[in-house]
């Protein structure tokens, strides 16, 4: 989820990931592939490796600037990570320092427990450019975190000098990495254990600009959405760290509350509202005990109404378009063998409007992160994307579009493996889907670097 250029076989834009960020779209088992015939040649290039270190001409019009010339902290990128929370980013260009503040979070604060999280933590540090990308531009716009100090001088946050976090910086969006943590925690009596796991990013998509009025939402949308359930849903599960995946279409109403044809929205559950605390996001969330947030996943150690898990909506204004990133904040509390809350799905969906897609909408490049937690850059033409590692700008996968659309706006993907996915786009912003009837389900968002 950035906006920076890819040059040489793309174009650079922002990361997130979700599955963020939140962001290139792409699949798990994508296979490498050679561009159809009759593709032109300026794109051509880009599958098999011969582009110019100028990268494809595209619309024969100069690049402008991928990102603003500065950045200080008067701009706040507002959003949510792969781990399922609320974040504000903030910049400053000429100190090359940044705040990552932490708003909700279902992530611990420390490895071996599951709560408190490190909701309520700003972590402050500073960063360097990149110098790897092809591009002076892409590399004054991609920002690499050096370090992370909590607030309370306890929270984890996990920076690897060697793969640190990346953050894209663009007009008005910022995307890439966050830092990551290590999840673990030992059960009770060795009940509802969960093995050490360490995320060393979590994607991340954040937005300059979002929309605070719940009327100019309203509308029907197309949902692709991607979740982990780090318990896997039982406290005698074989299995951690689950996927769950969504594909659907909603209506969301003026009042926000959602209808869904013959079947339950998983977007909200009780009716959304503006948060109290004027961070510009709405919530969803559970806290009078009348009605869990909804789930990806078909099971929950808690599954009742006595789950506080909750929904937190940003709807972010970019290109002339309102992009709603749909985040579920997973919960867990364990007291004693007594007392035991836990419903600790967490992840990331995108929203794009139930409107047929032409092919021309979305041709550019693209970049961003997501659930396999690899940045990834996109390149889009006619009915085919290429994927590759922006850092060396070596292919790694594609797939093709089907753009028949039996859903409008839902595009039907297929990888050289036969791995089929979906794809939906708004405001020069995607997502993609893939594996959905695997085990290996991958997720990103991309944001448009290059036309």
């Amino acid at each position: 989820m950035t906006m920076s250029k890819l040059r040489r076989s793309s174009s650079i834009l922002t990361g997130v990931s979700l599955t963020m960020l939140l962001a290139a779209c792409g699949g798990g088992g994508d296979g490498g592939s050679t561009a159809s015939s009759g593709t032109p040649t300026a794109t051509q290039c880009a599958s098999n490796g011969t582009c110019p270190a100028s990268g494809p001409i595209r619309n024969g019009a100069a690049p402008g600037p991928l990102c603003p010339a500065a950045l200080d902290y008067s701009t706040t990128f507002t959003g949510g990570s792969g781990a399922g929370e609320l974040i504000r980013l903030r910049f400053d260009t000429q100190a090359h320092t940044y705040q990552l503040e932490i708003i909700e979070s279902p992530v611990p604060k420390q490895t071996g427990s599951i709560s408190p999280t490190r909701a309520g933590v700003t972590f402050s540090g500073t960063f360097a450019n990149l110098t790897t990308l092809p591009t002076a531009e892409q590399n004054r716009c991609a920002v690499a975190l050096q370090s992370a100090n909590a607030s309370d001088s306890t929270s984890q946050a996990l920076i690897d000098p060697s793969h640190p976090p990346v953050i894209f910086l663009g007009n008005g969006v910022a995307g890439g990495g966050i830092p990551g943590a290590t999840i673990s925690y030992g059960g009770i009596l060795g009940i509802g254990a969960i093995p050490s796991t360490t995320f060393p990013i979590y994607p991340v998509l954040a937005f300059a600009q979002t929309e605070t009025d719940f009327g100019k939402v309203a509308g029907t949308w197309n949902v692709l959405g991607y979740h982990q359930v780090p318990s896997g849903g039982s406290l005698t599960a074989q299995s951690h760290f689950t996927p769950a995946t969504a594909q659907t279409t909603e209506t969301l109403n003026a009042d926000g509350s959602c209808t869904a044809t013959g079947s339950s929205c998983v977007t909200t559950g009780n009716s959304w509202k503006l948060r109290t605390q004027n961070d510009g996001a709405f919530e969803s969330s559970n806290a009078d005990g009348s009605r869990r947030y909804p789930s990806f996943y078909s099971q929950a150690i808690t599954n009742n109404n006595n789950s506080r898990a909750k929904g937190v909506l940003v709807v972010g204004k970019l290109n002339g378009a309102l992009i709603p990133l749909l985040i579920r904040v997973g919960y867990a509390n364990v007291a004693s063998i007594f007392s035991i809350n836990v419903d600790d799905e967490s992840g990331l969906a995108l929203l794009a409007p139930n409107a047929r897609l032409a092919s021309a909408q979305i041709i550019g490049g693209y970049i961003g992160s997501g659930s396999d937690l690899a940045y990834t850059a996109s390149l889009v033409y006619d009915n085919h994307v290429d994927l590759l590692d922006p850092m060396t700008m070596n292919l790694t996968g594609s797939y093709q579009l089907d753009f028949t659309q039996n859903v409008p706006g839902m595009v039907t993907t297929t990888d050289n493996s036969g791995t089929g996915g979906a794809l939906i786009a708004n405001g020069r912003v995607f997502a993609h889907l893939a594996g959905t009837g695997g085990s290996n389900p991958t997720f990103r968002v991309s944001v448009l670097a290059s036309p």
